[in-house]
């Protein structure tokens, strides 16, 4: 064998080693990446036998009915258990995302839709209010509510200010817009919310605590809560059980030309869905 003959072979070794070794690498970083859309996505809910059993859901029931909300989402680490829990307890909710999210994780938003809960606006970037200009409060919502609608179809109806902190360049931008803003939520008691991790069962003292008739319950499935061990999740079955049992049943929030004395002094109402 030549010289010539023999580097051609050393080369094609070389070429056939080298593609190997890509084909490894891209093999692992597939496997890799997989495992971290895995983690990423979060915990799941799986539906008890108590859950099964339940009846089907009604529109209008006697008794306390609240509102659970859930802002700052969609997030693929939180909002797909909360789903998962709503569906299985045949729960309506609202849910006030965000506008950056919503655009990252769109498929969410419409789940969110597709399942029969209200898709409402609280801005692009949970940004605060009061510090925005005029111009800049209003492309905070319409950017949020453009790309709502683009994704459901539907233009939403409903403003929550991140913080519940209004402006009045905020509150001139929702009068353009025909938005309803300052729905806000019933938080009368010392007890720590779902953004301060204190766990499931201190949450779900909050929320069965504040669930009066009227109630809008102020919830998250992104932001702080993101951060929060795992298990504070488990807070979400256990009050709608114990709301349930004690006869309360679930609504959603719509527009009222009435203030709410329960919900810090809301145009909205908790109605049946």
């Amino acid at each position: 064998m030549s010289f010539d003959d023999r580097r051609r072979n050393v080369r094609s070794l070389l070429f056939f080693l080298v593609a190997l070794l890509g084909t490894a690498v891209v093999s692992f970083a597939g496997t890799f990446a997989g495992a971290a859309d895995r983690e990423q996505n979060g915990r799941r809910y799986t539906p008890t036998a108590a859950d099964r059993a339940l009846p089907p859901a009604v529109g209008a029931s006697p008794g306390p009915r609240v509102a659970l909300t859930f802002d700052d989402g969609p997030s693929p680490q939180v909002t797909p258990f909360v789903l998962d829990v709503l569906a299985a307890k045949q729960v309506p909710a609202t849910f006030f995302l965000q506008g950056e999210h919503v655009a990252a994780h769109p498929d969410l938003v419409r789940r969110i839709q597709a399942e029969g809960h209200v898709v409402a606006n609280h801005g692009w970037e949970h940004s605060w209010f009061p510090d925005l200009t005029p111009e800049e409060a209003e492309d905070d919502i319409r950017r949020t509510d453009d790309e709502l609608t683009e994704i459901t179809g539907v233009r939403p109806v409903l403003f929550r200010y991140p913080f519940g902190q209004p402006s009045p360049g905020g509150d001139a931008a929702l009068a353009r817009l025909g938005l309803t803003g300052g729905v806000h939520w019933r938080w009368a008691s010392d007890r720590p919310g779902d953004f301060q991790c204190p766990g499931a069962g201190a949450v779900t003292d909050y929320v069965v605590t504040e669930a009066v008739d009227q109630a809008m319950i102020l919830l998250h499935d992104a932001g702080d809560v993101v951060g929060c061990a795992p298990d504070q999740l488990d807070y979400l079955p256990r009050a709608i059980d114990t709301l349930r049992a004690r006869g309360v049943t679930f609504g959603v929030v719509a527009p009222s030309p009435v203030p709410s004395t329960v919900n810090a002094g809301s145009r909205a109402a908790v109605v049946p869905r």
